[in-house]
């Protein structure tokens, strides 16, 4: 039976907010180039790698909304798990980093250099393939830069069960498990300055897969707050644009990152709030939606687009000298270019190599589920 206001399978707003996340990282890392200093005009623009830390909690939050019913009734797989979640990121890491082994052959080819050629280390290849590169086994980011990420992913899907455990122990005490969460986000933030004194939103290859724990925790702490205690029907939308307030007042305002994580927080559980009560608004749009499911291609294909597409610009002589509408009229340029090519991606190779492999994996490695099961596991992806 189902229970009143209880969670839709299919969180729309939160596909939505993925694609914000993305945005975020974008303007990040786009910050810089033809003579913009988007840094040190925004402390905003200059946390987002945030955006990556906030991929995180909704990866633990997401997952518990999908999984966590299963382990609870004994019906979890962890191996049908561990497909599914491969189906969903392998095909497009593997798709970006062949793209990249391309586009160094074919520069190395026609003369071109790169800025850092220990970068694209042909050894570091095996721990590309195996998604393990981000967990200390390398001396840097290399090949397809952002999908060290990935690899922090893939150490949390393996970790899964672990997250499920304590979770359900607490399950009847959700805001402890949220505060000890809380509690280990700070706590990491401190721990870490140990393996990168800058601070944690800079690991990367050097274990940015421990990076990850404190935020899914926190994801999964909250989805336990989440479902158990239904809020108000007004209440979504200002948690969401509290928690907003909350991001964009501690970035600008450059304080240490750590500060941001509640705001983040709140921002997941004000939208989850909205999409309970059939409220979310545009970031329930179809539009929104589709932007939030090629996410994962903005994601993974914006470094190659990014050094293609600033080449081109510099052979047309488009530079920091330029004229700044020239500069404006370029740097928005990379942007369009980073979505058409995510959305290319994603419908001719991430989703149709996602389906494959999950019918693969339904028709030759598990048992079939029911129809419930089917629908929650479509939601999630």
């Amino acid at each position: 039976m189902t229970q009143p206001h209880a969670l839709p399978n299919d969180l729309k707003a939160l596909t939505a907010l993925r694609f914000v996340a993305a945005a975020w990282i974008l303007v990040y890392h786009f910050g810089r180039h033809l003579g913009f200093d988007l840094h040190a005009s925004s402390g905003f623009v200059a946390a987002g790698a945030l955006g990556v830390d906030l991929f995180f909690v909704l990866s633990g939050f997401i997952l518990s909304h999908v999984y966590l019913r299963e382990v609870e009734t004994g019906s979890y797989s962890h191996a049908r798990f561990i497909w599914a979640r491969l189906a969903r990121v392998y095909p497009m890491h593997l798709a970006t980093l062949a793209g990249m082994i391309a586009l160094v052959v074919a520069a190395s080819a026609l003369g071109q250099d790169f800025e850092n050629r220990d970068a694209f280390k042909w050894s570091d290849l095996p721990a590309h393939l195996l998604m393990v590169h981000a967990w200390g086994v390398t001396d840097g980011v290399g090949w397809n830069f952002p999908s060290w990420s990935i690899s922090a992913e893939w150490a949390a899907y393996l970790l899964f069960p672990v997250f499920a455990a304590i979770a359900l122990k607490l399950k009847d005490r959700p805001f402890i498990a949220l505060a000890l969460a809380g509690a280990g986000v700070a706590a990491a933030s401190l721990a870490f300055l140990a393996i990168d004194p800058r601070g944690m939103t800079y690991m990367t290859s050097n274990f940015g897969a421990l990076r990850i724990l404190p935020s899914f925790a926190l994801g999964v702490a909250l989805y336990l707050v989440v479902r158990s205690r239904p809020g108000p029907a007004w209440a979504g939308w200002p948690m969401a644009l509290a928690g907003l307030a909350v991001v964009v007042a501690t970035t600008s305002l450059r304080l240490d990152p750590v500060f941001a994580w509640p705001g983040l927080a709140l921002v997941i559980w004000g939208l989850a709030e909205a999409a309970r009560h059939g409220q979310e608004g545009l970031m329930g749009s179809k539009t929104a939606v589709w932007l939030g499911e090629i996410s994962y291609g903005v994601y993974m294909t914006h470094l190659f687009v990014d050094i293609v597409w600033f080449r081109l610009m510099g052979f047309a002589g488009v530079t920091a000298a330029s004229a700044e509408p020239v500069r404006w009229a370029a740097w928005w340029g990379v942007m369009a270019a980073t979505l058409a090519v995510s959305a290319f991606a994603f419908h001719l190779i991430e989703k149709p190599a996602r389906q494959r492999l999950r019918r693969f994996g339904d028709a030759r490695l598990f048992k079939p589920r029911t129809a419930r099961a089917k629908s929650r596991i479509v939601a999630a992806e």
